[in-house]
């Protein structure tokens, strides 16, 4: 695995939403759940050609999806926030993979910091960092995310798992990884995971 470029804290919500087929409507989007920049409040820019296939997606549907149906907006993809996840790191990764005259199979990881505007309380803070992993070659399976999944966490000391089906608007099928937490005597979420969405 390779380290990931993650050095933008501050990101579009075409990169954080957006690419990742999240729709202009979700409540993930909303100021309760997102810290939304005022200056700059909007990218400058968006990738011209990529763009208008993310919006024809969301729009109209492709790649074995219907889409949302809705009238997608450039002025709300525009808008700048604190990264909600590292998974646009990963979707930036991907745009410059599909970009390369030849595909190269690539594994990529980040740990970074990520913002939610979350009321703090025992379980929740406003900034934490977040674990991510991105494997990209031809051919792989649920089975392939599964086991380096139980390699990494196996890694970690953690070798009780259990991976229970979830919805991620960018990946289908999608997985929470739960483990047996023996001092709770019970199973907790311990990642989430999925394949990508073409």
């Amino acid at each position: 695995f390779t380290e990931m470029p993650t050095d933008n804290f501050v990101e579009s919500s075409f990169w954080n939403f957006d690419a990742l087929f999240q729709p202009q409507q979700h409540p993930a989007r909303d100021q309760h759940d997102t810290f939304f920049l005022l200056d700059p409040a909007e990218a400058p820019q968006l990738p011209p050609g990529y763009t208008s296939k993310v919006k024809k997606v969301h729009s109209q549907g492709g790649y074995g999806s219907q889409g949302y149906r809705y009238e997608w907006k450039v002025e709300e993809a525009r808008k700048n926030l604190l990264r909600t996840h590292t998974t646009s790191a990963s979707a930036r990764a991907l745009f410059r993979l599909a970009r390369q005259e030849k595909f190269t199979p690539v594994k990529y990881f980040s740990i970074d910091r990520v913002f939610r505007n979350e009321s703090l309380d025992a379980t929740h803070l406003a900034e934490f960092h977040q674990v991510e992993g991105v494997v990209a070659d031809r051919g792989l399976t649920l089975g392939h995310l599964m086991g380096i999944l139980r390699q990494f966490f196996t890694k970690l000391g953690i070798s009780q798992l259990r991976f229970k089906p979830a919805y991620n608007p960018y990946t289908e099928p999608s997985m929470e990884v739960f483990s047996y937490h023996e001092g709770l005597k019970k199973w907790v979420e311990v990642g989430n995971s999925g394949v990508f969405r073409p």
